[in-house]
Parts: structure tokens; sequence; C-alpha cells
């Protein structure tokens, strides 16, 4: 039987709201409200980034600024049309890195496009492209900080994603209605759950009745492995449905891969793309390091010395540590840190863990202690700030370590890892990675190690460029360091 279930307990979302008529009317030509506010951020964005990156220009004189009105015209009408052609107002959020790839070959090809006609036209000598290349280097900064913004401030809004019928009354469902409801910045929020029972000549009515009451929702169905009643019940839905979204698992969020459709003839297939197999994108991964590891080491030798002076007088011992971990393929590799534990440290660990056997639980738990008896005064500062793996910039250019990988593991954590240490050992551990700047210490270590497998499986160099970013407001939130 087909029917409506109230939203299941627990779920303390407000009464429906009036909706303002300029939504009303977006939702009555069948426009996502939501689309319409980040398309408006994106103009906001792309039209300020030129007119920023003209007026410093101007400041040096020889630009004429009523010469550049008709490129602000290109940039506000085919601007967001690209962003459109790539994705960027599709259902539901695309993945973070992603979104940075796809932001970046809009706005590549949009100031290309802008290069193509000035160099048609003859004109280009004219204009500046200084102006034009800073205009292109900001957009690829701003944009994806507006989107940001944007969602922080309107994801909490009734109005903000798109509705959902969750076709699924059983504890799975249950649990990605909460889900859906604790995570709004997936773009997706759920007004009603219905069960699917009958034959089909019960349910084809009634979802056609259901479409009638919810005409813009995507549908989304629970769906165990394709075959019989559940084909037919998805045939049936997506006859009535504009969109409709097939989830396969939800007790293992972490454990996924990105797919592409890829087509068959007469049938349809799932491409997972493993980019750690091409040998061309390994290079690109490691071009990355260095440009960025050379210069960072150049800019951190000073302060490091520094460090260095302060870590030899607050106690005694040598200011670096060099420890034993597995690397790429499993083999063992000298990692780098600044000392931050007394060097006695392995008779006060077991002393005090002798002392309070909870620290012993969680020792065992994590390899890690909220409060640590080695750690020295300068030390627990070095790690709140993450300052103490800054010599492992000397590991990122040697080629022992990459800047974005999986946290460097001893041999008896590799237990932990289980069926996933194959997937580990395939990359270079890294400075930072997706558990850095996923609340570090604050999550569990089975999470940590499920972040790795799907860094591994899923990386490209967006995904790398999007860590990266991720990384200092994490340093600097402090969340999950000790």
């Amino acid at each position: 039987m087909l029917f409506f279930h109230r939203p299941p307990e627990g779920d303390n979302t407000p009464p429906s709201l009036r909706i303002a008529p300029l939504l009303r009317f977006c939702r009555w030509f069948g426009i996502v409200p939501q689309r319409c506010v980040l398309m408006a951020y994106d103009m906001a964005s792309l039209a300020g980034c030129l007119l920023a990156a003209l007026l410093g220009r101007s400041i040096f004189g020889g630009v004429d600024l009523d010469l550049y009105f008709w490129i602000l015209g290109l940039v506000l009408t085919l601007g967001p049309c690209l962003n459109a052609a790539f994705g960027l107002y599709r259902t539901g959020r695309m993945p973070a890195h992603k979104e940075l790839q796809a932001i970046f070959s809009s706005a590549s090809l949009l100031y290309g496009t802008i290069l193509f006609v000035l160099f048609i036209s003859k004109s280009a000598d004219v204009y500046s492209r200084a102006a034009l290349s800073l205009g292109w280097m900001l957009t690829l900064c701003v944009v994806p900080l507006a989107r940001r913004f944007c969602r922080r401030r309107f994801c909490l809004r009734r109005w903000w994603g798109e509705p959902v019928i969750i076709f699924d009354q059983s504890a799975s469902g249950r649990h990605l209605w909460h889900y859906l409801r604790q995570h709004p910045e997936l773009e997706l929020r759920p007004s009603a759950m219905f069960g699917l029972s009958g034959g089909p000549e019960k349910i084809r009515p009634r979802l056609e009745a259901l479409v009638n009451r919810y005409p813009d929702a995507v549908a989304l169905v629970w769906s165990s492995p394709l075959k019989g009643a559940d084909a037919d019940y998805i045939s049936d839905i997506c006859r009535c449905f504009g969109k409709v979204l097939i989830v396969n698992s939800v007790e293992k969020l972490l454990r996924r891969q990105w797919f592409t459709p890829y087509e068959l003839g007469n049938m349809t297939a799932l491409l997972v793309q493993q980019n750690l197999r091409s040998r061309w994108r390994k290079c690109l991964k490691r071009a990355l390091d260095l440009s960025i590891a050379v210069p960072l080491s150049l800019l951190c030798f000073v302060p490091g010395l520094l460090l260095i002076l302060l870590i030899r007088i607050d106690s005694r011992g040598p200011a670096i540590f060099r420890h034993q971990r597995l690397g790429r393929n499993g083999r063992s590799i000298a990692v780098l840190k600044f000392r931050t534990m007394a060097v006695d440290g392995d008779a006060l660990l077991q002393a005090y863990l002798d002392a309070h056997p909870d620290a012993r639980a969680e020792w065992e738990t994590d390899r890690k202690l909220r409060h640590d008896p080695r750690v020295t005064r300068i030390g627990a500062f070095l790690r709140k700030t993450s300052l103490d793996e800054l010599p492992q910039l000397l590991n990122v250019l040697a080629g022992s370590m990459s800047l974005v990988g999986p946290r460097p593991i001893v041999e008896e954590e590799i237990s932990k890892y289980g069926d996933a240490y194959p997937d580990y050992c395939r990359v270079a551990p890294g400075i930072t990675g997706l558990w850095q700047i996923s609340g570090r210490s604050n999550t569990t270590y089975a999470e940590r190690v499920e972040l790795d497998r799907y860094y591994v499986c899923n990386w490209s160099v967006w995904l790398d460029l999007w860590i990266l970013a991720k990384t200092p407001p994490a340093v600097l939130s402090r969340d999950g360091a000790y």
C-alpha cells in the first residue's frame, strides 16, 4: 500500500511557513529557488572580480574603463550559462573538489572566450591582459568562497534544497531521512516518506496522485540490488517523477566511490575511475607537491630555526625526532617531526597507563591520549598548531611523503586497517589529508580508516587542492588537535 507517512520521531523541523511571493513565483515556473540564489552570488562574484581587477590595474594608469562594459556584459551572461553547462546548478550538491574543478573549467573557458574575441577582432592591444589575467585568478578564489558563504547563510532556510520523497519506511529510510535533515549542505530536503507495497496496478494510480501533490519533488528510492519487484517499482517511479535518486547503501556512508554512467549498448554500467593507476597523474601529484613544498620550505626556514631553539630550551634532547612509519608499498620510512615529548616518554606513558585504566582503553582504541603525560610545554603548543609536522616538508622533497595523503602509520596499526591496508599502501602518506580536515582526533579510528580509503579510491588533483585549501582553517580552529 502507498500512503503518506509523517516525519519520523525526533525530527524537530519547524511548522510550514508562508512562502514569500518571489519563492512562490519561482516554484510556479518550476524554478528551484536555491539555484537562483546561487546564480545571483555567482554573477555578483564574477562581476566583482572583473571590476576589482580593472580598478587595481587602473591605479597604474593606461586603462579606459568604458572599453570593458561589453566584457562585463559577456561575463554576466555567458558566465552563468557556462556554470550551468558544467553542472554547478544540478540537483544535489556536487562534491567539493569536483565543484572546484567545474569552477576552474568554467572560468577558464569564460576568459578564454574573451581573449579569443579580442584576438579575432584585432583589438587585443587596446585591452589590458594583466587585468584580465588578474580577473581570472580572482574568480578562481572568490567564486568558491562566495558559494560557501551562500550555503552557510541559507542552507537552514525552509526553501533551500530540493524537496525529496523517500520511498521507504524501514529503518534504512528513517536513517536516510535524519541524515539528510542533519546535512542541509547536501541540498536535498526530505519532505515525506511513503511505503511501497502491492502490485503495479495499485501502485501506478497512487504514484500519479503523489506527483500531483508534490510536482517538483525528487523521488529517492532505497533499494537492494535491482531485481524483480524493486526494478518494476523503480521503472514506475521514473515514469512519474522528473528526477529519481536510487540509494543502494546507507549503513556505510563513508564507504563510497564516485561513479560515472557508461552505456554498453542497451545496458548501463557504472565506471569507477582509479586515477592513481595512471602514471601521468602520479607525476602531476608529484609536481604539485614540489611546486608548493619548495617555496614553503624556504619560507619556513627561519621560523623553523627559532622553533628548534625553543625546543632545546624547554627540555633536553634533540629538537627533531625521527620515527619509523610505513609508507608507499608498505616500506619503512623515517618521518621527521619536531620533538613534542620528553625523551623518557615511553616510561612516562607506561606509568600513566598503569595508574589510569580509562586512559589505557583510550590508548588501545585510538593510539592517542587527550591528556598525554609525555608532551612537553612547547610540544603542546606545537601539536595544537600542527607546527610539529613542519619538518615533514623535507620528507615531501625527498619523495617519501606527499603534501596530501593518509596519515603515516606504524606496524601495530596494520590490523586496525584490515582490508583497507592495501589501499593505504598505494600512495605516499601525507602531511595533511581528509582526516585532518574532518575533526582529526575527534573522529574514531574506524572513521579515519574509511576517510583514507575514500581518498585513495577517489583521488584527483582537485581533491588535493580542496584539502590543501581546507587545511589552514582546520589548523586555526584546532578542532580535534591534541
